[in-house]
C-alpha cells in the first residue's frame, strides 16, 4: 500500500505540473494573440489616418476594420464618432463616444464631443450633465471647448444666465483652444437677449477687435449696427 501511495502522490505531482505547463502555455499564446491583434488593429487606424484628408469614406472602412479586429481601441471609436458627427449621424456618433467613455470613463476630448452629439440629438438636459462633468476633469487641457459647449447648450434651454457664467468661464482658459472673438460674439448675443445693451456692446466690440477680418468680426458689426 505505501508503494502504491508513493506512486500516487508522484503521478498527481507529475499531472500538477503537466497542468501548469499547459496553462502557462496557453498563457503565452493568448498574450501573444493579443499583442499581434492591437498590432493589427493600430495598423488599420494608422492606415485610416492616413486616408482622412484625401478619402474619407476609405477612412472610414480602415477604422472599422480596426475595432472589428481590436474592440478596446479607443483611438479608431473616436475616429469613427468624429466621422459619424461630421456627416450628421448623430445616433451612431453617440454610439461611438459612448464606446470611448466606458474605454475611458475621464476622457475629455470624447466627453465633450458626446455632449456634442447629445446636443444635436435634442437630449439637453443629458448634454449639460455631461459637459458639467467634462469641465470639472482635473487634466483636461482644454476645457474652453467644454464650456462653450455647455453654454450653447444652455442657451438652447434657455438659461441665459448660465450659458453667460459659462462662456465667461470659458474666457478665462489660457491658452485658448476656442477663438475668443466667437465666445464675446456669443456673449453679446446673449446680453442683448437678457436686454442688457451696454454690456452687448462691450462683448460684441471685444469680438469685432479680436477678428477684424472674419465671420465672428463680420456678424458682431451687424449685431452692433441693430443696437443703435
Amino acid at each position: 500500500m505505501g508503494e502504491h501511495g508513493r506512486f500516487g502522490d508522484g503521478a498527481w505531482t507529475r499531472a500538477w505540473a503537466g497542468l501548469a505547463v499547459v496553462a502557462l502555455l496557453v498563457g503565452c499564446v493568448s498574450t501573444e494573440d493579443l499583442a499581434k491583434r492591437e498590432r493589427e488593429a493600430d495598423g488599420y487606424y494608422k492606415q485610416g489616418l492616413s486616408h482622412l484628408a484625401s478619402n474619407q469614406q476609405q477612412a472610414f472602412v480602415s477604422f472599422q476594420k480596426s475595432i472589428q479586429v481590436n474592440p478596446d481601441n479607443y483611438d479608431a471609436h473616436y475616429a469613427l464618432g468624429s466621422i459619424h458627427f461630421q456627416r450628421k449621424e448623430f445616433a451612431d456618433a453617440e454610439r461611438e463616444f459612448r464606446r470611448c467613455i466606458s474605454l475611458r470613463p475621464d476622457d475629455g476630448e470624447s466627453l465633450n464631443f458626446y455632449g456634442r452629439t447629445l446636443i444635436e440629438l435634442q437630449r439637453l438636459p443629458e448634454a449639460v450633465d455631461v459637459l458639467r462633468k467634462t469641465t470639472a476633469l482635473p487634466l483636461y487641457a482644454t476645457p474652453d471647448k467644454a464650456y462653450s459647449s455647455l453654454g450653447h447648450a444652455l442657451s438652447l434651454m434657455g438659461d441665459n444666465a448660465g450659458a453667460i457664467r459659462a462662456y465667461q468661464e470659458a474666457l478665462k482658459i489660457d491658452p485658448p483652444t476656442v477663438p475668443r472673438a466667437l465666445l464675446h460674439l456669443e456673449l453679446g448675443r446673449l446680453y442683448i437677449v437678457q436686454g442688457e445693451p451696454i454690456k452687448a456692446r462691450e462683448s460684441l466690440a471685444q469680438a469685432k477687435s479680436l477678428d477684424p477680418q472674419g465671420t465672428a468680426g463680420a456678424e458682431a458689426t451687424k449685431l452692433m449696427q441693430r443696437l443703435k
